[in-house]
């Protein structure tokens, strides 16, 4: 039976990025528990909620080798109370009872057989290619706010990610959009691709990802085959089924054309409309924008609450013009967007805007406007 000895710190760190992972709401009790698997020198952790998978090694003395699976929340806290810099030991006992000790601390945790865990997909014949991982946690950032959170509309819970080449250099597209708003960027790649590739990957998995990718510099790697992604970085894998539904036609949104042009600083507008939007309805988040030629007026009137009017400066190039926006979705990006100054593109009242700046012609975001 499983035993073996481990850096506290190091299996912390382990446990804490399947955290996110397990299944908590016990529909099958399983999915609550991480599975260790001692061998040599490492232990691997994995856990599952049928829809991703995480799996990874850390360093480990295995005193004899085998598996189990233990709550991975509970193992967790516990290890997490445990003394900085200390070393933990854990056996395995009868009907899969793990003993786990730590100085003069001592707990049993009840199992369940790591033969009926659930196996991930194979990912050892997988055809990688790379990505730099900081280019790729910016492109997550810069689109997953986009993406629907209403599982009706499966489709639009997930982020397209599509690989194209163009005069002769690779690149990566991310789009996200929920019916009411769209996010695009588009980065050269650093390595080699597969053009004319494209997949969509949930909302949550791309969550999960990003997390990967805050654990250091360096390149992450992918493979997408059949109803599968697969993210590797170092010595952890993260598994997930793809969305196997066609992505909505996203360039009929992106507005085209002749339209206005008003620059604004990002702070300013940001900080005007988080003002403004205190008195919007908790259900809409309604807020008006008057554009003229140096002066936006953002306004609000709650019959319930009050109204309340702010200016900001701007420079215009358009017709005079009322619109209203949804101020959450404003915020969301203008959260996402880098520049000092930003770029609101408008052809009229009941048209999408169009957001951009100046410094990053590969991100663009879309809001459609509110009727009201």
């Amino acid at each position: 039976m499983l035993a073996f000895s481990v850096n506290r710190e190091d299996f912390l760190r382990g446990l804490s990025r399947v955290q996110n992972i397990v299944e908590r709401k016990n529909t099958v009790p399983i999915l609550s528990n991480v599975l260790l698997d001692g061998t040599g020198d490492k232990l691997k952790l994995l856990a599952t909620d049928m829809e991703i998978g995480l799996s990874g090694y850390i360093k480990a003395a295995t005193k004899s080798e085998g598996a189990v699976t233990i709550s991975a929340r509970k193992l967790f806290e516990i290890i997490k109370e445990l003394p900085t810099e200390s070393e933990v030991t854990l056996q395995v006992k009868d009907n899969n009872v793990s003993q786990i000790t730590c100085g003069t601390s001592s707990f049993e945790l009840k199992g369940l057989p790591a033969q009926d865990f659930p196996n991930l997909p194979a990912y050892e014949d997988a055809n990688f290619f790379s990505l730099d991982s900081t280019a790729f946690k910016e492109m997550i950032r810069k689109t997953i706010y986009a993406a629907s959170t209403d599982e009706t509309r499966y489709n639009l819970t997930g982020i397209l990610f599509s690989m194209e080449e163009d005069s002769g250099k690779g690149f990566v597209r991310m789009v996200a959009t929920d019916g009411h708003r769209l996010a695009m960027v588009v980065r050269e790649a650093n390595g080699k691709i597969r053009p004319g590739e494209s997949v969509v990957i949930p909302r949550k998995s791309l969550n999960e990802v990003k997390r990967l990718l805050d654990e250091g510099d360096g390149d992450i790697e992918l493979d997408f085959a059949k109803q599968h992604g697969v993210f590797r970085k170092n010595s952890t894998v993260l598994t997930t089924r793809l969305i196997d539904m066609s992505f909505p036609s996203y360039q009929q949104v992106v507005p085209k054309g002749d339209m206005g042009a008003a620059i604004v600083s990002r702070k300013a507008l940001t900080s005007a409309i988080r003002r403004v939007s205190l008195l919007s309805s908790e259900r809409s988040r309604a807020v008006k924008f008057a554009f003229s030629g140096i002066e936006l007026e953002i306004h609000t009137n709650n019959p319930d609450l009050g109204a309340a009017t702010e200016s900001v400066p701007i420079q215009y190039d358009g017709d005079d013009m009322e619109i209203t926006f949804n101020a959450k979705y404003m915020l969301d990006t203008l959260g996402t967007m880098d520049a000092d100054d930003i770029t609101v593109n408008l052809s009229d009242e009941l048209s999408p805007c169009l957001i951009t700046q100046k410094e990053d012609d590969g991100y663009i975001a879309v809001i459609m406007p509110m009727r009201v």
